[in-house]
């Protein structure tokens, strides 16, 4: 994400999934510029310190640093009240 840029609140497709932000690069800048909000619960970028959320609920990031690009490494697991058939049936879909 370049620096001075925010993604608009957006909601994942379905609840299926948790995603997981692993912070790889994180700029310089105030604690408040660098961001992820989910649902009311804003939370900030630290380099290596891995968000996880259930993204159907409205979300939103911003890096509005003065320089410097902010890296993630997205990850999606399994939600967790999935069943391991309903995970296979699911899989089966795809």
């Amino acid at each position: 994400m370049a620096p001075g840029t925010q993604i608009a609140p957006h909601y994942g497709a379905c609840n299926l999934k948790l995603r997981c932000h692993l912070p790889i690069i994180v700029p310089e800048a105030e604690e408040k510029d660098l961001y992820l909000r989910v649902g009311a619960d804003t939370v900030t970028w630290f380099k290596g310190n891995m968000i996880v959320f259930d993204d159907c609920y409205e979300h939103e990031a911003g890096n509005l640093a003065k320089t410097g690009d902010r890296v993630v490494l997205l990850i999606d697991i399994w939600h967790p009240d999935l069943s391991k058939g309903e995970i296979q049936a699911i899989q089966e879909m795809f």
